[in-house]
Formats: structure tokens, sequence, C-alpha cells
């Protein structure tokens, strides 16, 4: 984002007293607090859906969400002179949540729980039909596809690079698991199908995502809320974690604990949780990254990267079976 979007900022009733520049934004102080300036790649309509959803949280009181703010016209997303859409919302002192610490990674957790028991919209027909996630193994199935394809180019390949010889060697491994993953989500999802009516998750929870200022906490970006099942966010918080963690199995514990003492986790959201922490998503990430480099050099890091995974493989497979059941 460059210094000429802050002339989108003349489209709102807002006295600026200064700007700094942020991650892709500008945040601005003002006399009400502090606001943010940001691009925005969504619809008016999905706008109304995340501020409907902050709302409802704010409803339950917690505070400190973004809600994006209308622009003199009354509309919530502005446009340049280029057609490029922004938005602006209220934003607060903090910084990102440390994931070296565990007592800041729980209470992140904490957070998440608490946001979930105030996440249900219910009769809101037309943002439910517009705004629904996917079936989960619908993704798991696209995914699988994409992996059998890497995997056939480089099989087809004349010379391998090294990195191209150790993903052959342990791809089988963990499309296994992916496949697994897949047949055992659809099973899972079929029996639950209509049991979340009015459900919502954020969507892109993670540690990028939450400020802390002392002993309090803001949480922002819904802009990938949709309805679905909840225990979506938990996973993607929980998976990127435990990676972080080498897959510690005390820390994967304490999180699932941390979450249930606020929001109970089913036995049906428990099976939900493992079956996606099987599926090899940290492997497919990386195969997807290569296939879409340049595949005539293959950078030391994509090999570096897959020797890590491979490393914690067992621990990953341990945690599944043992915190997971």
């Amino acid at each position: 984002m460059n210094d000429r979007a802050l002339k989108v900022l003349e489209q709102y009733d807002l006295e600026i007293l200064g700007t700094r520049r942020g991650r892709g934004s500008y945040i601005c102080e003002t006399p009400q607090g502090l606001r943010i300036l940001c691009g925005y790649q969504g619809t008016e309509k999905k706008a109304q859906f995340q501020n409907m959803v902050m709302k409802k949280i704010r409803s339950g009181g917690y505070e400190k969400v973004d809600v994006i703010l209308p622009n003199r016209e009354g509309n919530l997303i502005s446009r340049d002179w280029e057609e490029n859409t922004y938005v602006v919302k209220e934003w607060y002192q903090g910084r990102e949540c440390d994931t070296s610490s565990e007592s800041e990674i729980l209470a992140a957790v904490g957070n998440l729980a608490r946001l979930h028991r105030l996440m249900f919209l219910e009769g809101e027909e037309e943002f439910e039909k517009s705004f629904t996630a996917p079936p989960m193994r619908e993704r798991m199935r696209t995914q699988n596809v994409e992996l059998k394809k890497i995997y056939g180019f480089i099989r087809k390949k004349n010379h391998k690079s090294d990195f191209e010889r150790m993903l052959l060697n342990c791809f089988p491994v963990y499309f296994e698991q992916a496949e697994e993953a897949e047949e055992r989500m659809r099973e899972a999802e079929a029996e639950r199908r209509g049991r979340e009516k009015g459900s919502v998750f954020h969507g892109g929870y993670d540690y990028h995502h939450i400020l802390m200022a002392g002993y309090e906490m803001a949480t922002t970006n819904f802009e990938y809320c949709r309805y679905g099942t909840q225990i979506i966010d938990l996973y993607r918080f929980m998976r990127k974690i435990m990676e972080k963690h080498d897959w510690n199995p005390r820390l994967g514990m304490r999180m699932l604990d941390r979450y249930g003492e606020i929001r109970p986790v089913s036995g049906e959201e428990r099976r939900l949780l493992r079956i996606q922490m099987l599926y090899p998503e940290k492997f497919r990430k990386l195969a997807n990254r290569y296939y879409g480099s340049n595949k005539a050099w293959v950078s030391k890091r994509f090999t570096d990267k897959l020797e890590m995974i491979n490393r914690q493989q067992e621990r990953r497979n341990a945690f599944i079976k043992s915190a997971l059941r």
C-alpha cells in the first residue's frame, strides 16, 4: 500500500492526528482512538456480514474487535481513483501473541473459546446462504487430487533433484494419511449434518490476529468468517503452534483443556479435530509451493523443510493417537 491510498481517508468523517505504516496498512490516530486503513478483497455484502458477526460478539460483552466503519455515503467499502477497495476499521494498541510463551498461547486459546461462545447468528438466511463454508471433505478431496498431480509430474521427470527424490520416497506415507482423512471426514460430516445451525467461525484465527496489551486482548481480521464448524479455528491455531513446538504433547493437551474449560468440546468435535490433524497439511503446502515455483532450480530450503516435516512425523502421529483419541 502506497501513500496515495491515504486519500481514501478523505471519504470519512475522521479527524486524523497522525498516521504510521502497519503490515499492508496505515494505522491512524484519531480523537476517538486508533483506526486502520487497509485493502479489502470482499464485497459490500461480505463486509456487512462481518460487521454483523462482530456486533453479535460485542453484544455478549467482548468489545475489542475491528468493526468496519462506514464512509460518508454509508458504505463499508471505499474505492480510490483506480477502483481499488479499502475499509477503515476500529483498531487497538497491542502486540501479536508470542508463540514462544506458553502462557500467551493458552490465553489465545481461551480467547478463541470465548469468541466461539458468542459467534452464533440464527435467522439470517440470506447471509447463511452466501457465507456458509463448503464441507471439509470437499477441500480435502480437491487437495488430494492436486497431490496426485504433483506426484505424477515428478515421477515423469528424467532428471530429479534431491528434493524431488525425497518427496517421491515419502509421498506414499503422507498420501495414505490424506486419503484416510478424506474418507473419515466424509463419514463424520454425514453424521453431523445440520447440527451446527447458526454457528460461525473466524476463518483466520492465528497469532497475527490477536493483539495483546497487558491482560486485555483484541481479535482482528474477520474477513474469512463463515457459517460452519467452529472447531476449524481450534485446529488451525493448534496445528501451527504444535509445528512450532515440535508436536509437544503436554502443550497440545493444555491447549485442548484450556479451550474445553470455556467452551466444552463434544465427542463429535473431538473426532473432527483428530481427522483434521491427521491430514498432512504441512506436507501438502510444501508440495504445492514446490509445484508453483521455478522447478528448473529447486531451492535447498525445500529440502530443509521436508526434512523437518519428516523429523516431526513420528511425534505428530503420537500426538494424534494419544491426545486426540
